[in-house]
């Protein structure tokens, strides 16, 4: 007597069509999502770097003020704008008892919309 014995049809090996394609969906909307944050992400660096450059200007300008003669600065205030590095700022200074007060206003562009930001200090003056 031969016993014959039979394959089990619950034990195929391999993916169904269906599973395949269900697979692919998964992935392609993941993938699809880490495109739009790489955009976002970007986008976001490139403003930051903007901002980066019109903060070093104000600061720079600051040292200019800070280091400079105060009697001088205190009637040197600048009214038309300067640009540097696609930064424009103007600076506004201004006589106080033993100290000179800034303000400084830079503005700069991030993704085609004009930002403005305002530094204000008061740099202490010694008597002459």
């Amino acid at each position: 007597m031969t016993s014959h014995r039979r394959r089990p049809s619950a034990k195929r090996a391999g993916f169904t069509v269906i599973e395949i394609m269900v697979a692919v969906v998964i992935l392609s909307i993941g993938i699809l999502g880490l495109a739009a944050t790489a955009a976002i992400v970007t986008r976001q660096m490139t403003g930051a770097v903007h901002q980066n450059v019109a903060a070093n200007v104000a600061f720079s300008r600051m040292e200019q003020i800070r280091t400079g003669n105060c009697v001088a600065m205190a009637d040197s205030s600048q009214i038309s704008p300067r640009v540097i590095r696609n930064v424009t700022y103007t600076d506004s200074i201004y006589k106080l008892t033993h100290a000179i007060g800034v303000k400084l206003t830079v503005k700069y562009k991030v993704r085609n919309a004009q930002r403005t930001q305002i530094f204000t200090s008061v740099f202490p003056c010694t008597p002459l």
